[in-house]
C-alpha cells in the first residue's frame, strides 16, 4: 500500500489504485499510517530529484530540442544556458505535457483527476465546466482531463451533491459501477457507498435519467421531489416522494436519519465520525429517526440506547452494538 500512496501523492496512481487506496482508508486504523507517509512525502519531496526513467525521457526531449536549434545555440552560450534552464523548468512542471508535445504529437494522453474528501469533513469542488460538487466524508470523484470538452463523465464512490451547469451538447453522467445517472442541468444527491446495499438518488430540481449498463431495458426519469432507491442485490428500483432537504442537508452540516435500519445508521455515523462499528445481527430490525447537527458521537450513541434496547461496547477501535436484553 505504501507504493500506491506515493503514486497517489505524486498524481501517478491509476483509477484502480485510487479505488484500492480509498477502500483501505475506510479502515480508521489505516488513517494514521497514511498521514505519516503523507508528512514524510512532503518533507522528502525535492524538485531536483528526477527518476532514471524520467531522465531518459528528458534526454530524448533535450536531444530533439538541441538538434533542432543547433545553429542558434552555437551562436550564444548564454542563449543555450537560458534555454536549458527554461526547458528544465517546463519538464519539472509537466513531464507528461512535454513528452506529448515533442515525442507524441499525434496522440492526446487522457489523464484522470481524483478528488477525495477527508474523513469527518465535507469538501466542495468546482469542476472544469463550472458545475459544483459537495463530497461527503470519505467520498471521492474521478474525472478525465477532457471533462467539459469531449465528455462530462464522473465516477463516484460515496455520497455527493451535484449542482450541474447546463450543457445540452454534453450531458453529465455520474457512474456508480454499472449504474448511470444522466443529467443536463440540475441539482441532485447520490448516495452510493461501495459497501451499501442500495444506491439512493434524490432529485431537488431539474430531471435525471437512470440507466444500468447490465440491463439495457432499465430506464427511469426522476422528477423533483422523488427519491430512487436501487437495490444492488435484487437489481430493482423503488421510487418514493420525499422531503429532499432531509437527504441533502448534510452538505450544510446537518445529518437527517429517517426511519433507517441500524446498519444504514451506523454507516452514516462511520462516515460522519470516522468510527468503525459492528452489531449483532438480531438488532438489524431496529430503525431510527433523528437529526444530528454538532452533537458528539457519545451523545448520539446514548440517544440510540434510549430509543432501542441496545448497548454500545467499545473494543479497541470498534464500537459494537449488542442486545441489552441478553446482558
Amino acid at each position: 500500500m505504501k507504493s500506491i500512496i506515493y503514486k497517489y501523492l505524486n498524481d501517478q496512481a491509476s483509477a484502480s489504485e485510487q479505488k484500492k487506496l480509498l477502500d483501505w482508508l475506510r479502515d480508521a486504523s489505516n488513517r494514521n499510517e497514511f498521514d505519516q507517509l503523507k508528512l514524510s512525502w512532503k518533507k522528502d519531496f525535492d524538485l531536483q530529484e528526477i527518476s532514471e526513467n524520467e531522465r531518459m525521457v528528458w534526454d530524448q526531449i533535450q536531444t530533439k530540442i538541441i538538434r533542432k536549434n543547433n545553429q542558434g545555440l552555437q551562436k550564444s552560450r548564454r542563449l543555450q544556458s537560458i534555454f536549458k534552464y527554461a526547458a528544465v523548468l517546463f519538464f519539472l512542471l509537466s513531464i507528461g505535457s512535454l513528452t506529448f508535445m515533442f515525442l507524441n504529437k499525434s496522440q492526446t494522453p487522457e489523464l484522470t483527476t481524483t478528488v477525495m474528501a477527508d474523513f469527518g469533513q465535507v469538501s466542495k469542488v468546482v469542476l472544469p465546466d463550472s458545475s459544483t460538487v459537495w463530497l461527503n466524508s470519505g467520498s471521492s470523484i474521478t474525472y478525465s482531463n477532457v471533462f467539459g470538452t469531449k465528455t462530462r463523465n464522473i465516477e463516484l464512490s460515496g455520497e455527493a451533491f451535484f449542482d450541474v451547469t447546463k450543457n445540452p451538447k454534453i450531458p453529465l453522467i455520474v457512474g456508480c459501477n454499472d449504474f448511470r445517472i444522466k443529467v443536463l442541468g440540475t441539482k441532485f444527491n447520490v448516495d452510493a457507498f461501495p459497501e451499501a446495499k442500495h444506491i439512493n438518488i434524490v432529485l431537488e430540481e431539474g430531471s435525471v435519467e437512470l440507466n444500468n449498463a447490465e440491463v439495457p431495458s432499465f430506464h427511469y426519469k426522476l422528477v423533483p421531489g422523488e427519491m430512487a432507491e436501487f437495490d444492488k442485490e435484487k437489481n430493482k428500483l423503488f421510487v418514493h416522494n420525499v422531503n429532499t432537504s432531509k437527504y441533502t442537508s448534510w452538505k450544510h452540516g446537518m445529518l437527517n436519519i429517517y426511519n433507517q435500519p441500524l446498519d444504514e445508521v451506523l454507516q452514516r455515523l462511520r462516515t460522519r465520525y470516522n468510527q468503525e462499528f459492528a452489531f449483532d445481527e438480531e438488532l438489524a430490525r431496529y430503525r431510527y429517526t433523528f437529526t444530528i447537527s454538532k452533537e458528539p458521537l457519545d451523545e448520539i450513541i446514548e440517544m440510540m440506547e434510549k430509543i432501542t434496547p441496545v448497548k454500545a461496547v467499545q473494543d479497541g477501535n470498534v464500537i459494537t452494538f449488542k442486545n441489552r436484553k441478553n446482558k
